[in-house]
């Protein structure tokens, strides 16, 4: 079946719907139209194709990923400093806090 068999179909279905008698020609005719008005319907009627919501998607969440990402490492900045105030070390100090909880100082 190709496209304008389609049209054919569909077309020949509206119109015995409504009691409409075409000749072959006329239902060509008209399916020959049908299948040229679709393939421009993008033209007239805009439909942004699905990789520009694609990376829409992905701006948004890597712009979600970056803001929390900031506030983590100002989180961590945090509280480094609030462990060399607390363990009164000099605020140039190299300290680490592990993924478990554990305060490193080296350097």
């Amino acid at each position: 079946m190709n496209d304008i068999d389609y049209w054919k179909e569909f077309i020949s279905q509206g119109a015995d719907e409504c009691g409409l008698v075409m000749t072959e020609e006329q239902l060509t005719e008209l399916s020959e139209a049908a299948s040229s008005g679709h393939e421009h319907y993008g033209m007239a009627f805009y439909s942004p194709p699905s990789y520009e919501r694609y990376d829409e998607i992905e701006r948004e969440w890597k712009a979600k990923y970056y803001a929390l990402r900031k506030e983590f490492d100002a989180y961590i900045g945090s509280s480094e400093t609030a462990v060399k105030t607390l363990g009164r070390m000099h605020r140039d100090a190299n300290v680490s806090i592990e993924p478990h909880g554990e305060v490193r100082r080296w350097g």
